[in-house]
């Protein structure tokens, strides 16, 4: 506690505050390090010594969880217990590379292995018991150049599907698959976690969609984006299942939305396609970004292989996909833009 005691009073130019300010150790979850809304940003980490990381992270994290303190407690009790069999220089070199996440350029991202097990233990914490439907038809994929292709519904989608999956003893294909993720996702220290927890591939987003880090020029976007899809095609063939959300950004009415036509160059020299459907994690992490406790479903439908055509793939998979939502998740209006 002192530990934490000392954090709060550090220089006021080291952190930034959250909105509700520094304030407050819940009632009955005080004397367990519990900082709620603290913005601890990742300069701010490398700052400070690993006694005071392994005190100030765990309530950090857990701040986000609104209205069930046991839940938080219990995920508190994980990440300290991640953080605290890790030694201080695997602690100092694993929040060096947290640092760097993302800031060397649109490229994949491997998971840091300390990072991994806090997320994904922490994600099977706050979900309400959920399932993975439609095992099978990951397991007939298996061995197979595999693009999966989901909705979009929360910045949580895939720290979700990595926790189920390995909730359902498939660990190993969650451990292979990486996301195609745009630069919003390494913005804060939060999302950051749920990053490096996964295999990321960085990408500037289309034109259409904006969230780029940097202003770029549409052939900048364009250049960028090719060698995007050469790095997913060495990862589907090298080492495991791309996760691909050509909605490109997530739903804001509730319903899933129009494929992007850009997203049809992901199926190249792909053997199936994998349609995917999450439900419930806009209610465990929403637009207001706090999470909520709540029950996350994953389906998985037959793999497919991609008919000819250039978009083709895209249209049949936005179908497939949305046949595994319920109705009034289900798409309105047009299939592509």
């Amino acid at each position: 506690m002192q530990a934490v005691e000392g954090l709060i009073d550090l220089q006021d130019g080291l952190w930034q505050q959250g909105s509700h300010g520094r304030n407050l150790l819940p009632q009955g979850l005080r004397g367990m390090g519990y900082l709620r809304s603290m913005q601890l940003s990742p300069e701010l980490l490398m700052q400070l010594p690993p006694e005071q990381i392994r005190a100030a992270f765990p309530g950090f994290l857990a701040s986000y969880i609104q209205g069930a303190p046991e839940i938080a407690a219990a995920t508190m009790a994980h990440s300290a217990e991640i953080l605290g069999a890790s030694s201080d220089g695997q602690l100092k070199a694993t929040l060096k590379a947290f640092a760097e996440l993302g800031g060397g350029g649109y490229r994949p991202y491997n998971a840091l292995p300390t990072i991994r097990e806090l997320a994904r233990g922490w994600m099977q914490r706050v979900m309400i018991p959920g399932a993975v439907e439609g095992t099978e038809h990951l397991l007939a994929a298996r061995g197979k150049n595999q693009l999966w292709v989901g909705n979009h519904r929360s910045y949580i989608d895939t720290s979700a599907t990595d926790a189920l999956l390995a909730g359902a003893g498939l660990d190993y294909l969650a451990d292979d698959m990486m996301v195609v993720a745009g630069p919003k996702v390494y913005s804060d220290t939060f999302r950051r976690v749920a990053a490096a927890g996964l295999n990321t591939l960085m990408v500037a987003q289309s034109t259409q969609i904006g969230h780029n880090a940097a202003e770029l020029s549409p052939r900048e976007v364009a250049a960028i984006a090719l060698n995007s899809l050469k790095q997913s095609q060495v990862w589907r063939a090298e080492r495991g299942p791309v996760l691909l959300y050509p909605e490109g950004t997530r739903t804001r009415s509730g319903r899933m939305g129009p494929f992007l036509r850009a997203a049809a160059r992901y199926a190249r020299n792909v053997d199936v396609i994998v349609p995917m459907a999450i439900i419930g994690s806009d209610d465990l992490f929403g637009l207001d970004e706090k999470i909520r406790p709540s029950k996350v479903t994953l389906r998985v439908g037959e793999p497919f292989e991609p008919p000819k055509g250039k978009t083709a793939w895209l249209e049949e998979a936005h179908a497939r996909v949305a046949a595994l939502l319920p109705e009034e998740m289900g798409p309105e209006g047009e299939v592509l833009k």
